[in-house]
């Protein structure tokens, strides 16, 4: 009997501590809303150390001034918390904006308990959440500028008021301060916490509006924030950085490249079309020709398609079209061909690099040659170099 009374009461200790277990994820309290609507973005980890942006948003309803939302990730997963009320759209499209201080921005990984008390007021949201360091921090930062938010918005409320006949001086002085408050919060954690981990998360936050001062002050941080996970997040950042500016730069030598092109002979090939046939530049000569770089993979070249079959029907016999898939899958490209578009053109797949003799960065890439196989123009829009051609014919008929 007392066997049983013990394991009685130590199963019903076991359910007690289950039942006040935290569930893992974000409980918390915003008030101040007249939308009960949170939109939330999520960007996930992936093995990259990049922020993957997850498709949609998710939106989670406040009820009584309190609401719960599991971001169901198994990695580090930034969050993007906005009320619905903070958005602003666009009237002639789906873009939406929002103000300085109308978001949340926090950082969860698998398994956290983050309790968030936030509150909105005249589209700006004060906030305290902990679970983890980085939010305890985020909070500390959010609540250095809400001062400055506040003089921001109102003084913007003065300055745009085309009713108010007084002098706008202080209030521009006002607007002024207030954004150098917001601007250097962040740069001043930066610098007096050069080895926290979160210095690394906010400089790699600044990539697509400011890449030089990413890379300035990537170089002020310390040997602990760089080996954390957030800086191995920054220096992902900054590879793509430098990899970008090397591809726009050998884009420009391309541009350049294509334009000492126009007037001069078509670099020459021969390749099989679809059907298996040789086809060479050459043996189109004497007929105005159109060669299209372009991929299956590549949306506004399908997007095009249509168009050219129509201008194609009416003017076959004015000129010739030769259609270049690249990087491409040839599966791909054969059911685009034959099945989804039925292109009734010449089509090569471009398996010898035929786009770097034509200095090819980008699709769709159309190259106008005349009757004498001399290039006249390159253009991205099949509508300009139909307006080209249309041009050469006339020319021609004079």
């Amino acid at each position: 009997m007392k066997k049983i009374l013990i394991f009685l009461f130590v199963l019903a200790l076991s359910i007690l501590g289950v039942s006040c277990t935290q569930k893992s994820g974000i409980t918390g309290t915003f008030t101040g809303l007249t939308n009960d609507t949170l939109w939330i973005r999520v960007s996930v980890l992936n093995d990259e150390y990049e922020f993957e942006r997850k498709e949609g948003m998710d939106t989670v309803v406040v009820k009584d001034g309190k609401f719960f939302y599991d971001p169901q990730t198994n990695n580090l997963t930034e969050l993007w918390i906005v009320p619905i009320e903070n958005i602003e759209r666009s009237s002639n499209s789906s873009m939406i904006s929002y103000g300085p201080g109308a978001s949340i921005t926090l950082l969860y990984s698998p398994g956290d308990h983050i309790r968030l008390d936030a509150k909105n007021e005249d589209k700006i949201v004060a906030f305290q959440a902990n679970g983890n360091r980085y939010n305890e921090l985020l909070s500390v930062l959010n609540a250095k500028t809400q001062d400055a938010y506040k003089q921001r918005n109102d003084a913007l409320k003065v300055i745009s008021d085309q009713s108010f006949e007084g002098d706008k001086t202080s209030y521009q002085e006002q607007l002024r301060e207030a954004m150098q408050v917001i601007n250097n919060n962040e740069l001043n954690y930066i610098c007096d916490n050069p080895d926290e981990p979160l210095s690394a998360y906010l400089v790699s936050s600044w990539i697509f509006q400011h890449a030089d001062r990413t890379l300035q002050y990537a170089d002020s941080l310390g040997v602990l924030a760089l080996n954390s996970e957030m800086g191995r997040i920054l220096k992902q950042k900054i590879e793509s950085i430098h990899t970008t500016r090397a591809a726009l730069e050998e884009s420009r030598k391309k541009e350049i490249a294509r334009k000492e092109m126009i007037g001069k002979p078509a670099p020459e090939f021969t390749l099989k079309d679809i059907n298996g046939n040789d086809i060479s530049l050459s043996s189109l000569r004497g007929k105005y020709v159109v060669i299209n770089f372009w991929g299956s993979w590549c949306h506004w070249c399908l997007e095009a398609f249509p168009n050219i079959k129509r201008y194609y029907a009416d003017h076959q016999d004015e000129f010739e079209i030769v259609g270049i898939a690249f990087s491409d899958k040839i599966e791909a490209w054969r059911k685009v061909v034959l099945e989804t578009h039925s292109l009734p053109w010449i089509n090569i797949f471009d398996e010898n690099d035929l786009r770097d003799k034509y200095y090819v960065t980008g699709a769709p890439t159309y190259v106008l040659i005349d009757n004498t196989g001399v290039i006249v123009d390159f253009s991205m829009n099949f509508s300009e170099v139909i307006g080209r051609l249309n041009e050469l014919r006339e020319k021609s008929m004079l």
